[in-house]
Parts: structure tokens; C-alpha cells; sequence
């Protein structure tokens, strides 16, 4: 009787002290930043993606969770390979399949920054014939982080043989340019389609016919951990949702409020081809890589009254105009201080179509349309999350990639 009492308490105390953690990383402030998050992205013949991930990461709390030695981001799904460690700030890489495991060079402290490069190549990540007969989508949605904000995500795109992208996006040396924001827990997914014809597109490899998932016993046994702790700690969940719902208010009548749109709109009319050497003109690109002579034949700012359908072009970014191929308006957008007697104010998110899916599972939760990743991108702390704590051991028993230097 007295061993079922001790184990009882055992218990007891281990449940309050998930309870406890949980609470405070809802409460408390947040230990890190993403300044940059930046993803660039080569589409290969076979329909693969090249995908090179650059990640400035700030410790801004070393105390509570101590300093930061590694990074756990989410992986698109584990249909990857060739990981490649591409700066000296990694150590190694430990693959688990729906995310990476980057272990950092050192400790890093209060007010340091690690900045960290890495590739891959990553497969099921398109669908054919997905919204319009003999086009192909892929669908991705890079990893996001519940506990603190990225202060700017880029994802660069190449533009060869794109038919259409969304959501709106510039062009930049052959690249389409996604770039946003995110507050803690939010997502972004971008979309381009091509012509079924463009790359090697197969139906055993789109989205859908393979990928992440639980695949091991340990993986079992950590997805009947995780659903446990996620009904136990519904006990939480009002506080936290007061919380959340405090900070919500308190961000809401900010400078966003305060300002309203300034839209400039700049024609631009491109040579057919280059002036200098005769060479065709290359989607997205200013000047002639060949004699570098500059393709812009006009360039004008244009009043809203002077173009055809000024409300197409409201969103920062480039488009085609009129029915000429080699005419466009880029669209900037800034915003200025809003008259004081003014209370209108407007805000937006972006959303993707994933599942929502709890940081106590590393598998992601998807929809078979969305390429989506880890929900728990996280950081290298001692209790950072209910995740690492049960999955150190597996993490480490991965697949190792060294540092290519």
C-alpha cells in the first residue's frame, strides 16, 4: 500500500511539473528571435527541390533556459536527402526526418547571434493536375515557431518555367520573392504552378503518396506520451488562452492603426531583346548577363488615374500589364502616418492550409494538399519544450551530417 502511495505521488509531482512548464512558456517572455529566415529554392529536372535555408538566430534569455546549442526546424516531410551543412557555425546536423537537429559550433548567450546555413533535396512536394488540367502545384509552407516571432521570412523561388504564383511576390534576379513576417505560431505557404510538361512530374512521388509519419516503436510510444500530456494539460489551456488573448489586445492598436497605405506604381517597359549585344531578354532580370547593358527601355512613376484596372495593383510586387510581354508595374508600398482624428485600422495573417498540430508530436499534422513542417521548430534549451525531452534520445540516434568544412 505504501509503494502504490509513493508511486501515486511520483506521479502527482511529475504531472504538476509538465503543468508547470507548460504554464511558463506560455507566460513568460519569449528566450529567442528569428531575424532572418531566409529560403532559397532551385527546382531540379527530376522535380525535386535544392533547398538552402539561412537562419539568423538571437538569444535574447541565456538565464532561464540556458544558452542556445542547438536548433530543431521543421522539415517539409522526410522524403529528403543529400543534407549539407554549409557554414562553419555547424557542428553536425541530426536528421529525424520530419525536421533537422542543426547542433551549433558553441554556446550561444544573451545578445549573440548564430547564424547558420544548411541544403537539401526534398521530394513529394507537388501535386498534379491540382487545381486546373495539365498544371502542377507545389504547396509549401516552411517551419514556424509557437514561442517567438521571425522578424522576416524570405523565400526565393526560381522563376524558370513558372506559370503562376501566390500569393503576390517581386521578382529579383530570376528569383520570385516571398517575404513576410510572423508572429509566434504563425505560418505562411506560398504556391507555384508549372505546365505538367516542365519537370520530370510523377504521381508516385507527389504529395500524398509518401512521406513523414510514425515509422518506428519509439515513434508509437512517444505519440501515446505526447496525446497523454495533451489532455492532461487542458487544465492550462483558459489560462493560457487569457493570456495570449491580453497580449492579442494590447498589440492590437499599435502603429499599425496609425498609418494607412502609400501605394507607388512604376511602369516599366524592357527591350525585347539586349540593346548592347542583340540577346534575348531573361525573365526577371534588369540587365544583360551577357554585356551588361541595361534591358529597361522606360521607367516612369505612374499616377492611379493614368493606368488601366489601378486595383489590381495594390500588393508590393511586379505584374504584367497590358498586352505587351515586356511591359510591367512594380507596385511599393509604404506606410505613413494616419491623420489623428482617424480610428480606422485593418489587419491581416497569413494562414496555410496544415493542420494544426501540438508541439508534444514532431510528425507533422497535414493536409495531403500542403507540404507543410514541423510545428515545433525549437530551440536548444534544458526544458525549452514537452518534445525535446522525450525525443533527445531518438534526435541522437539519427542520422549524423557532419560539417562540410
Amino acid at each position: 500500500m505504501k509503494n502504490v502511495f509513493k508511486r501515486s505521488a511520483v506521479i502527482i509531482l511529475a504531472l504538476i511539473a509538465v503543468l508547470g512548464i507548460s504554464f511558463t512558456s506560455f507566460a513568460s517572455s519569449p528566450t529567442d528571435e528569428i531575424l532572418d529566415f531566409t529560403i532559397t529554392v532551385d527546382v531540379n529536372e527530376d522535380a525535386t527541390l535544392h533547398m538552402t535555408y539561412h537562419i539568423d538566430w538571437l538569444v535574447l534569455d541565456s538565464d532561464s533556459l540556458g544558452p542556445l546549442d542547438w536548433m530543431d526546424i521543421g522539415a517539409p516531410n522526410s522524403s529528403h536527402d543529400n543534407v549539407t551543412a554549409e557554414s562553419a557555425t555547424i557542428d553536425r546536423i541530426s536528421d529525424g526526418g520530419d525536421s533537422f537537429k542543426i547542433y551549433l559550433d558553441k554556446k550561444y548567450y544573451e545578445g549573440e547571434t548564430a547564424s547558420v546555413d544548411f541544403s537539401f533535396d526534398q521530394n513529394r512536394m507537388y501535386q498534379i493536375n491540382k487545381y486546373t488540367e495539365g498544371e502542377t502545384v507545389y504547396s509549401f509552407t516552411p517551419a514556424w515557431f509557437d514561442d517567438f516571432q521571425v522578424d522576416h521570412l524570405e523565400i526565393r523561388w526560381k522563376t524558370d518555367k513558372a506559370a503562376s504564383w501566390q500569393p503576390d511576390a517581386y521578382q529579383d534576379n530570376g528569383y520570385y520573392v516571398f517575404e513576410t513576417s510572423l508572429s509566434p505560431g504563425q505560418r505562411f505557404t506560398m504556391q507555384v504552378t508549372y505546365p505538367n510538361d516542365a519537370f520530370g512530374f510523377s504521381e508516385e512521388n507527389q504529395t500524398g503518396s509518401g512521406g513523414s509519419g510514425i515509422s518506428s516503436f519509439s515513434d508509437i510510444i512517444f505519440a501515446l506520451v505526447g496525446f497523454v500530456l495533451v489532455i492532461g494539460i487542458f487544465i492550462v489551456f483558459p489560462i493560457a488562452a487569457v493570456v495570449m488573448i491580453i497580449k492579442g489586445i494590447g498589440s492590437g492598436f499599435g502603429n499599425l492603426a496609425n498609418t494607412e497605405k502609400k501605394i507607388t506604381r512604376t511602369k516599366i517597359e524592357y527591350f525585347e531583346s539586349c540593346p548592347g549585344c542583340g540577346a534575348p531578354r531573361e525573365e526577371g532580370v534588369d540587365k544583360c548577363k551577357y554585356c551588361g547593358h541595361s534591358m529597361i527601355k522606360n521607367k516612369e512613376v505612374v499616377e492611379e488615374k493614368d493606368i488601366k484596372n489601378p486595383e489590381k495593383y495594390t500588393v508590393k510586387g511586379t505584374y504584367h500589364y497590358g498586352g505587351s510581354p515586356n511591359t510591367y508595374i512594380h507596385v511599393d508600398v509604404v506606410r505613413i502616418p494616419r491623420p489623428r482624428t482617424s480610428t480606422s485600422s485593418s489587419s491581416s495573417s497569413s494562414r496555410s492550409s496544415c493542420v494544426h498540430s501540438s508541439c508534444a508530436h514532431s510528425s507533422c499534422a497535414c493536409a495531403s494538399s500542403c507540404a507543410c513542417a514541423c510545428a515545433c521548430a525549437s530551440s536548444g534549451r534544458a526544458g525549452c519544450s514537452v518534445k525535446d525531452f522525450f525525443r533527445q534520445d531518438l534526435h541522437d540516434r539519427k542520422i549524423k551530417v557532419d560539417n562540410k568544412s
